[in-house]
Order: structure tokens, then sequence, then C-alpha cells
């Protein structure tokens, strides 16, 4: 080269310089890359990370090894203001020569030939080692972007975990129940496991088929149903005498039901004639023990079990009185089948009367036969009922043929 050739050259590769230095300084500021120098890697990230750092490594050791040719021909060129040719040609072969040394390998004794070499020399012009620089220096930018988004997109679906699991901790602590406290303990911890493993190989745990968001969702719920018992715990503590109130009420509700039930068996027993009646539940005094144990649940400070304890007596509660009614109506319902038939009875005598059949004597018979087994007490209902068919087959008989009073 002239010597404005080597000047203009040597002027492109300072340039070239910085920007080589300034992309490896990006690089390493980077956050993803800050993370994956600190981390304590497995699995996937662990091996891809290794392999972009092999290849940093050998970026450097080229960009060192680059730095020195650039330097030593700075050096030849600025012996003297006018190089001479020799000074040319060296500074020629340094610039554009194979003058950068990538490796030295030796050659295994059995591969070798008599006069050949015993080691083998890979070396590179300064274009080439810049093309090898680039390459290592994608390849490691490529890892440290597909790390960093694997991340993120983890840390999305983390984060808002960790916000709720905070919230809880903090409900918890107002609550005070020590048992609570223990459970969002545990909860915690598999968190913290779950996050810990995602600094560890967020590769592989976003690749697919891993298991870690239907692993985080789990958590997720394991919070929020720790949630919800500090939230009906809280609401207990904050206002028991009222929530105690209200379940007593519940319990004033079945003992009616159940004082209904005892008057209708009364009344059936009395006016009908049955074999066999639903037994009477009398679930009112268990149900107030009960209410009146959570008492000391509060003074003990137990306000999950309280909520537990409290939640699962409104079910009992709400079980309890549809029993109670369930058991009232049934036997309730003899009562109201006699009333039934009574009516029927009685509009069958009305309509017997408008076909002027009020002398009909096998007619009044069957009548009297109904009236008599309805207003008997205890009343047979299931002859009743037969009666009462039979009274309304002669009545329907008679209204078919056009009626036929008097006879």
């Amino acid at each position: 080269m002239s010597r404005e050739e080597v000047d203009a050259l040597l002027l492109r590769l300072d340039a070239d310089a910085g920007r080589i230095t300034d992309a490896l300084a990006e690089l390493t500021e980077n956050s993803g890359y800050k993370l994956l120098e600190t981390a304590k890697l497995r699995g996937a990230t662990a091996r891809r990370w290794q392999a972009a750092s092999d290849r940093l490594a050998a970026l450097w050791d080229n960009y060192t090894a680059y730095q020195d040719v650039v330097n030593k021909a700075r050096e030849i060129r600025g012996r003297r203001p006018k190089p001479r040719p020799e000074d040319l040609a060296a500074i020629t072969e340094l610039l554009r020569g194979r003058s950068i040394t990538l490796s030295v390998k030796a050659v295994p004794l059995a591969e070798r030939s008599l006069i050949g070499p015993s080691t083998i020399v890979d070396s590179v012009s300064l274009v080439g080692a810049v093309q090898r620089m680039n390459t290592d220096f994608q390849y490691a930018a490529d890892v440290v972007t597909e790390v960093e988004t694997a991340w993120n997109a983890l840390f999305e679906l983390a984060d808002p975990v960790q916000l709720r699991l905070k919230n809880l901790i903090t409900a918890v602590s107002a609550v005070g129940d020590r048992s609570l406290a223990t459970a969002t303990a545990g909860v915690g911890d598999t968190y913290v496991a779950l996050r810990q493993e995602i600094f560890a190989d967020p590769l592989g745990l976003r690749a697919p088929g891993s298991g870690l968001p239907a692993r985080m969702e789990q958590v997720a719920g394991e919070i929020d149903a720790l949630a919800r018992t500090a939230a009906g715990a809280a609401e207990l503590r904050a206002d028991f005498d009222r929530s105690t109130a209200a379940l007593l009420r519940e319990v004033d509700r079945i003992d009616e039901a159940e004082a209904a039930q005892r008057a209708a068996l009364r009344d059936v027993r009395e006016k009908i004639l049955v074999a066999a009646l639903p037994e009477p539940t009398a679930l009112g005094p268990a149900l107030r023990a009960r209410v009146a144990a959570l008492a000391s649940l509060r003074d003990a400070g137990q306000w999950t079990r309280l909520s537990e304890e409290a939640a699962a007596l409104g079910n009992a509660l709400q079980a309890g009185l549809a029993t109670a009614e369930r058991t009232r109506e049934a036997v309730a319902g003899l009562l109201d089948r006699r009333e039934e038939l009574r009516a029927r009875l009685a509009a069958y005598r009305v309509r017997a009367a408008r076909l002027g059949a009020a002398e009909n004597q096998t007619l009044e018979q069957c009548y009297q036969a109904a009236y008599e087994l309805l207003w008997t007490r205890p009343c047979d209902l299931a002859a009743a009922t037969r009666a009462l068919a039979g009274y309304q087959k002669a009545v329907s008989a008679l209204d078919r043929a056009g009626g036929s009073g008097g006879r």
C-alpha cells in the first residue's frame, strides 16, 4: 500500500475499533446480560449461556489480537513521516495479510508425515477477524435477547401472583391467626421456589410442555383460597356479634319449623288415620350449641377455624331449615289432602243437585259414605279417596245420561 492508503486504512480501522468497543460495552451493560452473569443458571439456559460465554471469550481474544496488530502497524507508520518501502510492506502485511493467529494445534503423531508440520496454525486477516467477531457477537446478543424475552414473559406471569401474595401476607398479619400464617408461609415458600426456577432456567421453563404455568396457577389458587379465608376471618373479627346474631336467627327459623312440625304431627295423629308418619327433626338445640361454641374460638384468636366453622355452620343451617320444612310439609300435606277431598265432595254434591238428583237414593248413599269417612276422626284417607271416587263416577254417569232426579 501507499502511504496515503496506509493512513486512510488506519483511520478506518480506528473507527471500526471504536464501534466494536461501543457494541461490546452496550452488550455488557444490558440488564439481561448482567442477570446472566450473576444468576445461578441450569438446564437449557445454562447450556446456551455457556456457549455464548465461550464465544464472547473468543471474541475478546480476537479483539485484543486485532488491536495489537493495528497498534503494531501504527507504531511502524509513526517511525518517520515518509515511511520507507520496507515499512509500507510490513504495514501492508499486518493490515491485509493473515496477521492474527486464532489457534495453534498440534498434529497427532499418527496423522503426521515424515516431513509434514507438527502443528497447524489457524490465522486470519483483520477482515476475517472482524467477521468472526461479528458472528460471535451476534450469537451472544441473540442468546441474551432470547433469555431476556423469556424472563420478561415468565415474570409477567409471576409478578401478579407476587402482588397477591404480598396482599395476603398483609391481610393475614392483620388477622393474627397462627394457622393461617403458617399456611401463608408455606405457599410463599412455594412461590419463591418457582421464582428461583425462573431465574435459573427461563429458556427451559418457557419451552413447550413446561409445567410452570399450571404450577403458578395452582399457587395463585392457593393464595386466593387463603385470601378468602383471611377476609372471612377479618369480617368475623370485626363484626362477630352481628354475624353470630344472624346465625342465631337462622336457628330460630329452624326452631319455628320444628315447632310447626310437632303441632302438625299432633293434629294429624288426631285427625288422620295413618300407619306411619315422618320422624320429626330436632336439629335446633345442636345447631344453637355450635353457634355458642364460636365464642370460644373467638376468645382463643383462632380466626381461621372460626371462619371455617362459621361457613360450615351456615351451610348446616340452610340444610337443617330445608329438612325441617320438608318434614313439616310432608305431615301437613295429609291434612291438606283431607281438605282437598272435602272440597271435591262438596263440589260434586252441588253438581249432582243441579242434575236434579237430590232424591236419588243410590247417589245419596255414595255421598254419605264418602262424607262420613272424611268427617270422621281419625280420617281414613285411603278409604275416603275410594269412596269419593265412587261418588264422582256416579255423578259423572248421571251427567252423561242427562240427569235422572227423583229416581
